[in-house]
């Protein structure tokens, strides 16, 4: 084997010293260049592990409020609902109290009217009893040619109102 080593020129000192240069290299390259990389890399994975685990759970956080956000949506709705259900029954007493109240002032128009319209006949048939009064006298006058007296024409005239309130 000598020969072989000697054949292929290899010299063991030379050979020792490659080793020994190899075993220092190999350990300066693990202790300051694969252990930082390594450790750099564990940091990492973890880094990301941690930020699937935070999207995870902000997943299930969004989730949670899409839930919440239906379920105050919902409510809401029925609150709006229950609340245009009470507006329209305030809508109907209030009209039924509208109505209520113009048919009380309809009722108390009406009254007045009726009482204006009384009292506008009442002077309209005095007018018409004074108007008569003097036909009435008139024609007396015409029929005897003569005034009567006073007393007379009066018991005449009123006799003659009587009987023109009958016919009435």
């Amino acid at each position: 084997m000598s020969e072989l080593i000697h054949n292929f020129g290899i010299d063991w000192k030379l050979l020792l010293a490659q080793a020994v240069n190899f075993l220092i290299l190999l350990f300066i390259l693990k202790r300051f260049a694969y252990e930082p990389i390594l450790k750099m890399l564990r940091s990492r994975k973890e880094g990301i592990e941690k930020g699937y685990e935070f999207m995870r759970e902000a997943d299930e956080r969004l989730r949670g409020v899409d839930k919440f956000r239906e379920d105050k949506m919902k409510e809401a709705n029925q609150e709006a609902l229950l609340i245009v259900k009470r507006g329209e029954e305030s809508g109907k007493e209030r009209q039924a109290e509208i109505i209520v109240s113009a048919n009380k002032k309809a009722e108390s128009v009406m009254l007045e009217a009726k009482r204006i319209i009384g009292e506008e006949r009442a002077k309209l048939e005095e007018s018409v009893s004074r108007d008569a009064e003097v036909l009435v006298r008139s024609g007396l006058e015409k029929v005897l040619g003569k005034v009567p007296a006073e007393v007379r024409d009066k018991e005449l005239i009123h006799e003659a109102m009587r009987e023109l309130k009958v016919v009435r």
